[in-house]
């Protein structure tokens, strides 16, 4: 399962840049220009699930968008965090095999009115973006709806069943996708990993509960 945080960043992307069209009430000549803060779990918390840190980084999202016969300049700034798990898959050894991203995008204020992409968020879409830079890795039907807490405020989950070729092995495999909202960002996060882990699922809960604003 080899994981490409960026190819995953550029479709999460992809998906958030209709949020622009909301912007159509907006007049003016310079870029409208928005930075996330980002969030990741806590160092506790990794130590506690087995995960580790692998990586912070930024993403840009620039969009134009229509007004009348003019056009404006949208520039976002997201961060994406990733973590991630070795786990022992028998005679494979041990493979870096589940994954936890959370992916933030700016909540912006123009004019006195709040913006963030929530409404536009489709999960099957996000981990059908994540199933795309796995090897030989397809996304099934969704098999559950779950919730759990996040920035102390209820966060609806979706778990997608999928299959995936590791090392020549066939694995099951499941992803969890939930969004989250705090005073700065829109969250999106997804845990990854081959379904015969047992209690994973409580591990990428314990993660996304414990998301923080980066310091």
């Amino acid at each position: 399962m080899n994981y490409t945080r960026r190819a995953f960043g550029a479709g999460v992307l992809a998906g958030l840049a209709g949020t622009a069209g909301c912007l159509g009430f907006v007049r003016g000549e310079d870029a409208l220009a928005f930075e996330a803060v980002g969030v990741r779990p806590s160092d506790g918390t990794l130590a506690e699930t087995g995960y580790r840190h692998t990586s912070t980084e930024t993403e840009p999202l620039s969009e134009t968008i229509e007004i009348g016969n003019t056009t404006r300049e949208l520039e976002l700034e997201n961060v994406v965090v990733e973590c991630d798990r070795g786990v022992d898959l028998g005679v494979l050894g041990t493979v870096r095999a589940a994954t936890f991203i959370a992916f933030a995008a700016p909540q912006f204020e123009v004019l006195g009115r709040t913006f963030h992409p929530g409404e536009r968020v489709d999960p099957r879409r996000i981990a059908t973006e994540l199933g795309s830079n796995y090897d030989d890795l397809s996304i099934g039907e969704e098999v559950a709806q779950w919730e759990l807490t996040v920035f102390d405020e209820t966060a609806d989950v979706s778990t997608f069943e999928g299959r995936a070729a590791v090392g020549g092995t066939e694995l099951d495999v499941h992803a969890h996708v939930g969004t989250a909202t705090n005073d700065e960002d829109f969250v999106i996060f997804v845990g990854a990993h081959p379904r015969r882990l047992k209690g994973e699922r409580t591990r990428v809960a314990t993660l996304a509960e414990s998301l923080a604003p980066l310091e």
